[in-house]
């Protein structure tokens, strides 16, 4: 009897923990080559095994960048005919203090400012 109190007692923060999981931000990156001489990053960010925002940044040799936000996943077509990518990180976990420095999560109110 007392492990069956014991077991329900660790209940709310099993839940609390799986919750709270689900509730991190993580962010990780693909590199694809561009032609001539440039290379395109996504910085793809998910939540709870979905992806919610994705930054392209599209650079030449010279470092000048476009970059392009999209709600939801994105590929461009240029990429998706690539294959896959040549580079990529894994997903980090973004800190709750460092949210609402990241423009993709806020311009699409993804997260409180």
């Amino acid at each position: 009897m007392m492990r069956a109190a014991v077991g329900w007692g660790l209940l709310p923060v099993l839940l609390s923990a799986a919750a709270s999981a689900q509730d991190v931000t993580t962010v990780r990156t693909e590199s694809f080559p561009r032609p001539p001489y440039s290379g395109a990053t996504y910085y793809i960010y998910e939540r709870a095994g979905r992806t919610i925002c994705t930054k392209l940044a599209v650079c030449n040799k010279f470092d000048d960048c476009e970059t392009r936000y999209v709600r939801g996943a994105f590929r461009a077509p240029e990429d998706t005919a690539t294959g896959e990518p040549y580079g990529t990180t894994p997903a980090m976990p973004i800190g709750p203090a460092s949210l609402a420095k990241h423009v993709c999560l806020t311009r699409f109110g993804l997260v409180k400012r």
